[in-house]
Parts: C-alpha cells; structure tokens; sequence
C-alpha cells in the first residue's frame, strides 16, 4: 500500500527504458531472426551493402535478396552493414533456408508461420550470421529504448506536474506488444522511430520555451536523419515549420524561426538531399517509391473499401499481431485495446473543455495531432496504391499516438497504474504464449504415451507409430479437429519429405487439406535425428463454408519436396496403399432434412423405436426412395434392406427372392441428430424385359451382428403394397 501511495516518486524517467529493454530480451530471444514484416528484404539490404560496397538499384527485371527495400534510404542499413561486415557470415547460404509453404499475412491459418527453417531456435544459435544478426538486433533494440525515453521526457515537457500522464503514455509505448517486438526486429522503422521521438520531445520544448540556436540546429539534424532512415521521416518538416509559424506569431522572434526553418533546409540539403538526387537519376523518381511499388505491386482501391476491408487489419497490427502478419494474440486483447483507444478519444474533449485556456497545452497537443495527422494520411495515400495497412508503419508517430491517448485517459480520471501494469504484464506474457510455440521444434518423446493409439506405416525412413486422433464424431463448418501423430525416422532423409493430411470424402473428395515439413513447417525432415520419436501436433481446420453431408476419414502422406511423387506407405498388414487413412466420422454442413416431396407415400413405420419411416416412392418400374427420419439415438453398423420376393411373404412358409437392394445412410445414424431426416435409395435389378407386379420388403439390420431392428410386423420388416416393375431395357424402349 506504501508503494501505491508514493509511487510517482519512482525514477521512472530511466525505470520505464529499462523495463522495457529487459522485456525487449524476452522478444530478442522468442522471436527467431527472419520472423517479422519484411526481415529477409531489410537483411537483404544490409547483405549487399557489406558486401559489394554499394547501395542497391531497384529493378523489377532481377531478384534480390532485398526486394522492395531496396528502395529504401539507406541510413539504417549504412550502419548495419558496418556491424555485418565484423561478423563472419560465410555461412549465410545454409543458414537462411527458407520455408516454401510459409502462410503470410492470413493469421487465422494454422501453422507453418516461420518464414526460414532454424536448426536451434531455443536456445538460439550464437555463431556466424546468427550472431551478427543477434547484434544487429540488439542494437535496435537500443534504439528503441531511446524511443521510449523520449516519449517519457516529451509527455513531461506537455505536462510537467503530472507524472502519471509520462508514465501512462510511456507505459502505451512500451508495453506495446507490436512495438517490442519490431523493436527486436531488423528494420529501419525502429531508427525513424527513435529520430522522430526525438525530435517531437525537442519540438515540445522549442513550443514551451521558445526558440533556441542549439535546440533548433538538433531538432534540424535529426528531421534529416529521420528522413535519410525512413521516407515517413520527412513529415517532421512541414510539421516543425508549422509549429515555428506559431511560435513566431506568439513570440515575435523571427530570428528564432529563421534559425529554425534555415537548419532544417541546411540539414536536409546535404544529409539527405543527394537521395533524392539519385532517386531522380535512377528512377525519375524523387522518392524512389516508383520503383518500389513496381516491384511490391500496385492496386487501385477506393477510400471507402480500404477503410471497411482493412481497418482492422491496421488497428490489430498496432498493438499486436507477430510473425509475417501472421501470428494473433488473444480477441480480448483486441478489444480491450480497442476500448482503451475510444475512451482516450473522448478524453481528449473532455481535456480541450476543461483547459481550453491554457494555450501551451492545446499547442503541444495541437502539434502532436497535426504529426499524427500528416502521417496518417501519408500511409493512407500508400496504401490506396500497395498493400500496407500494418500497425508498425504509425510507429514514427508513435510519440503523438501514445501522449494523445494517455491525455484522454488522464482527463477522465483514469489510474495510470491501472493500465500500465496490466500492459506490463501482458508484454511480458505475449512472448512466451504466442511466440515461441510458433517456432519451436516437435518435442521428442522417450516412448509412446499411453494415450495414444498404436499404429504402423512406413514411408521409406519414416515411420508413423501412433497418433491421437478424435473418435469418428460429427463435424461441421468452422470446427478444427487436433491430431497427434508420432513419427520415428530410421534415419535423417537425403531430400527434403513434404506431410500432406487431407480430409476426405467416400467420393474421394478433399474437404480440407494442407501440406507442410515436420513441426508445422519448423523441422525439416533432413535434419530429423535417427531412430528419434517426435511428436507431431497439427489442427485440421474445415471451412467455413464447405458443404455436403458425407462421412469422412483423414489421410496422411509424404511425397518428396518440391518435385516428387507421393511416397506410398508401407501398412502393418504388409500391402501397399495410396496413403494411411484412418476414419473420422461425419461431415455435415447444417441440419439433415432431405425430404422426397408431395408425389411420395406416407408411412408412419418405426423401427428399433429410433428410426420412423415418414414416406416412401417408386419411379422408373425398379427405383425406391425411402424417406427417414430419426426419433431417438442409436448406433451401429445398420443398413436398410429392400426386398422383391417372387410371390407374397407367408409367415412360416419359404420364400424365393426375386431381387434385393440394400443401401446405408449417407453417414452413420450415431452422427445424426434426433430428427433429422435422411433418404435411402434402392435401386433393383431385374432380368431382360421383365415386367410384372410384387410386393417389396423393408426393413433394418445391423451389419455386425446381423440382426434386424423391431418392427411390428412379422420378421421386422414392412410390406408396401404390390408395385408394378419394369426391366431397364424395356424402360429405356418405352
């Protein structure tokens, strides 16, 4: 209680930074080095430059490693490259492998979310290009706590007697799950970041204290290290500029502002003004952004769809989605920060009704909506023409988003800590739930568990041992059915052995399937240890909107990658199959109700009190529809049986069976609901042009026990009335 009393008395000017960069290991080590947006083309960037001594030239006729990011102003990579070029990373080839059936940007698909294999994901590998890469990234990470050191002293200089509103706003940058984990990521976002965090803090205080030589002269070189990092760098300028405009109308000091404006053009000039120079001799470009989209892509979308389709795309991504845009965290998270953000909103006129009178604050936050206004814009202006809309690209803003939003909160009297710790406790969290089961390899296990099913089939090398599949049960859209399996490799493959596991229906049908290595895409079968056994988890996901009504069964099956056949197994019973299948009950898309129509006969028979015959039709002299509906639960292999005999059923006497045409349910009635309805079809054969009148029999049985349901009449089976039958081909004449 003492701590919550006098915690505003913490150093939380130096404690935030740290806590931050301690949490930041968490992310450095959870996330592998290639898994965020747009690693391998920023590594790729940097690669060349260490090794030709040159910037890269963006062309759409050439693959590099560096794709779009080639485009990019090269501050980040200039200075990462002196980092790779210490480092011996000869063995970057046979490093970076990359994962064919990778599933970016779709986060609702299951697995296979790493972008490149890793031999030693946990703990990580701390030699060659991994452990230039592991520095690289350390060193943004330090940047980033810059970042966040900023945001703190710029929410001090808005506010200076209230320290909850530095911690709050500090705390939604830091906390950030998204910011963490970009900020222990390869990428230049992170130093556009810091540089323009930075210069807002300066900016604010060029705003309370009025101009100042030094102050303007840094707050000019860091617009221009800004935007020789990042494009998004350059909003700083017209926005600074601005905010001199005022500040001169204010104060009068016109040597103030053109020191200002006259090192910010000073700057800009030499820093960064020969990138652009080459960006017009190379691309006829200024920006460069030409070329860029030429190779990333380009579309045409209209403002109104590009907010309705991918707002929440940008808003999840803000706070929190991992991987190649691939990795959520929890809904609740979503909408939690989702209300945070809305309060904030409305916090904001509350703050503007309360102090509309004090003129610094409403310039400070007057500048800090105009920041975040200038660069929302701008990515949406690049987004209407490229597929962009993530969360990481309002990061330069970060300053404006994180003190606007803590001035809502605080003027509507929320408690700092009540937020912060949470946040806190959740970035600490994310990584360990969400991250790393992503990346790491299946787990070996000493022996086969006692839950799980023995089994036997041999793909060349590899062995299925057992499994854990669900019991045959009704599936429906949507549903995603776990499965287990267990391998024990005789020995690491020579080329690399591709798992398919597909849903499939009686007809041969896949309902669902997909394809990936070992461990979800995270252990290549090359690199399997011999004779080891691992367990192998996967979650088979039905779409939401697949149709039918059929009983399914899965398949498992290897094939060699990228260009060889399917590898048949070996089965316990010494044969050769397709692939190993084991049944997994019934695939039904809504309520079965199959109904024969108007032109049917009612009936009102039951059989074996679950099972009530509602109607009946004959067509074609030789077809029957039975029209069933089930009143009560029951199970088994039952099979409905129809009967043609040579003359009327006798009880007692014998009888000669003319024809016979037995039929099941489409899927098993234990997977039926009570009162769903269902049709059998029966279909006899007759001889040559035979045409007559007899009457037919029908009834249940089951198939394993061979028994017939009860029925209330004699030897449980029905008798419908005599029908008049015709042989095909006298069918066909007529």
């Amino acid at each position: 209680m003492r701590f919550l009393k006098n915690w505003r008395g913490l150093p939380f000017r130096w404690l935030l930074p740290l806590a931050f960069f301690c949490v930041g290991l968490l992310y450095l080590y959870s996330a592998p080095h290639f898994e965020a947006s747009d690693t391998v083309a920023h590594v790729g960037v940097i690669k060349w430059i260490a090794e030709t001594g040159t910037l890269p030239v963006q062309s759409a006729e050439h693959e590099f490693l560096y794709a779009q990011e080639g485009s990019q102003p090269p501050l980040y990579y200039l200075l990462m490259s002196l980092v790779w070029s210490a480092f011996d990373t000869s063995d970057f080839d046979d490093y970076f492998q990359q994962n064919p059936y990778v599933s970016k940007g779709y986060p609702k698909h299951l697995g296979n979310r790493n972008v490149v294999f890793y031999r030693q994901p946990y703990p990580p590998d701390l030699g060659g290009t991994s452990l230039a890469l592991y520095v690289i990234r350390l060193l943004t990470l330090g940047m980033a706590t810059v970042t966040v050191a900023a945001v703190y002293q710029s929410a001090r200089t808005v506010m200076p007697a209230q320290s909850g509103l530095a911690l709050l706003a500090t705390s939604l940058t830091a906390f950030n799950p998204m910011f963490l984990f970009i900020s222990t990521s390869v990428s230049n976002d992170v130093l556009v970041t810091t540089l323009s965090s930075l210069a807002c803090w300066l900016a604010l205080l060029t705003l309370r204290h009025g101009f100042e030589t030094r102050r303007s002269v840094a707050l000019a070189l860091l617009i221009a290290l800004a935007t020789l990092s990042k494009l998004s760098g350059l909003a700083l300028a017209p926005v600074v500029a601005v905010a001199g405009l005022w500040l001169l109308r204010r104060t009068g000091d016109r040597r103030g502002f053109v020191v200002l404006i006259g090192s910010i053009t000073l700057a800009l000039l030499p820093l960064a003004g020969w990138w652009f120079l080459r960006n017009l001799s190379l691309y006829g470009d200024l920006f460069g952004t030409g070329a860029m989209l030429d190779h990333f892509g380009r579309r045409t979308m209209s403002l109104p769809r590009l907010l309705l389709d991918e707002f929440e795309g940008l808003r999840i991504s803000y706070w929190g989605l991992f991987g190649a845009f691939s990795i959520l965290t929890n809904r609740i998270h979503y909408l939690l920060m989702d209300a945070l953000s809305l309060i904030g909103a409305v916090g904001l006129f509350v703050l503007f009704a309360k102090r509309r009178r004090n003129a610094f604050l409403l310039s400070a936050t007057a500048f800090l909506a105009f920041f975040l206004a200038i660069g929302g814009a701008t990515l949406i202006w690049w987004t209407l023409q490229t597929t962009a809309s993530t969360g990481r690209l309002l990061f330069p803003y970060v300053t404006s988003i994180s003190i606007l939003l803590a001035l809502g909160l605080c003027a509507l009297r929320l408690p700092s800590l009540l937020i912060a710790l949470p946040m806190f406790a959740f970035s600490v969290a994310a990584p360990i739930v969400y991250i790393i089961p992503q990346y790491d390899h299946p787990p070996q296990v000493e022996r086969l568990p006692d839950s799980a099913v023995r089994s036997y089939a041999r793909w060349g090398d590899i062995s299925l041992i057992g499994h854990q599949i669900p019991a045959p049960a009704r599936w429906s859209p949507g549903d995603e059915i776990p499965l287990t399996l267990y391998w024990q490799p005789l020995k690491p493959t020579e080329e690399p052995h591709a798992l398919f596991i597909s849903l499939i229906d009686s007809s041969g049908e896949s309902l669902a399937t997909f394809d990936s290595f070992p461990g979800w895409g995270t252990l290549p079968t090359t690199w399997w240890e011999a004779d080891a056994i691992y367990r192998d988890d996967y979650i088979m996901q039905l779409p939401e909107n697949a149709q039918g009504v059929d009983s399914v069964q899965l398949h498992i099956g290897w094939y060699t990658y990228p260009n060889g056949s399917d590898i048949r197994p070996l089965l316990e019973s010494g044969e050769r199959s397709d692939a190993y299948t084991v049944p997994i009950g019934a695939f039904i898309d809504s309520a079965v109700d199959e109904r024969l129509g108007v032109d049917s006969i009612a009936d009102d028979t039951v059989f074996g009190d679950a099972i009530r015959l509602e109607a009946w039709r004959f067509s074609k002299g030789r077809v029957l529809e039975l029209e069933w509906q089930l009143t009560g639960e029951i199970g088994g292999d039952l099979r409905v049986f129809a009967i043609v005999l040579q003359e009327r059923f006798q009880p007692g006497s014998p009888f000669e069976i003319l024809t016979q045409a037995d039929d099941v349910p489409q899927v098993r009635l234990e997977f039926l609901n009570v009162g769903e309805r269902f049709i059998t079809r029966h279909e006899f054969g007759l001889p040559e042009e035979y045409r007559n009148e007899h009457n037919i029999y029908v009834g249940w049985y089951n198939e394993g026990i061979l028994q017939r349901l009860s029925a209330p009449y004699p030897e449980n089976m029905l008798e419908l009335p005599a029908l008049h039958f015709i042989a095909p081909a006298e069918d066909q004449n007529e």
